[in-house]
C-alpha cells in the first residue's frame, strides 16, 4: 500500500518511519520512501513524502479490511504524533 502524506519541513524521514513502524502492528514487512515534493499544491513551509508499505501476514492472506485497518492506525498516528495529513 502507497501513502503520501504532508507534514512540516522539520518532519525528518526517519521520524515518519517510526511512527508509521509503531503504529502498524505486525503485519508491517518493510517500509519504503519513494518520493519527496515540494512545490505545486503543497503549502510553503511544508512537504509531501510518499511510503510504500509492505503488509503481510504469515498464517494467511490479508483482506481489504485488513489493510485499511492498519492504514487508518497508520494515518491517524502520523496525525496525532506528527501533524501530518493524507495528501
Amino acid at each position: 500500500r502507497d501513502i503520501s502524506v504532508v507534514c512540516d519541513e522539520t518532519v525528518t524521514v526517519g521520524d515518519a518511519e517510526k511512527v508509521i513502524t509503531a503504529s502498524a502492528g505486525k503485519l508491517l514487512r518493510n517500509i519504503r520512501l519513494f518520493d519527496i515534493y515540494r512545490g505545486t499544491g503543497v503549502p510553503e513551509g511544508k512537504k509531501s513524502m510518499a511510503f510504500s508499505l509492505e503488509l503481510r501476514a504469515d498464517d494467511r492472506t490479508l483482506t481489504d479490511t485488513d489493510s485499511e485497518q492498519v492504514m487508518g492506525k497508520v494515518l491517524k498516528a502520523l496525525e496525532e504524533k506528527l501533524q501530518a495529513v493524507l495528501r
